[in-house]
């Protein structure tokens, strides 16, 4: 699905590997490289990548690994999505009819 170009939906910011990366390092506390390291080698990417598919690879790559991860994954996937939904109303009740 494709995102609309609306930036800050109502005030949530669509995620970024960066929100992703925070993320881990928050929840994992002390092991958030390790956790980091471990979730980029299994979803194959390095970390810097910008776009949307990336995202979607890692946030799936974080619902195979330890529980703590897999609630990680599912946080970035409800901000995801309702900012994909939010994006859409904006758009569309902005919109002349």
């Amino acid at each position: 699905m494709t995102t609309p170009a609306t930036p800050d939906a109502y005030g949530l910011s669509r995620p970024t590997m960066a929100d992703a990366h925070e993320a881990m390092h928050r929840v994992h506390g002390h092991t958030g490289r390790s956790s980091w390291a471990r979730l980029l080698a299994a979803a194959k990417l390095t970390g810097t990548e910008t776009d949307e598919p990336s995202l979607l690879r890692l946030i799936e790559a974080m619902t195979h690994l330890d529980p703590v991860s897999r609630l990680c994954a599912q946080a970035l996937r409800i901000r995801l999505t309702s900012h994909t939904h939010l994006a859409a109303a904006h758009l569309a009740t902005r919109s002349p009819a």
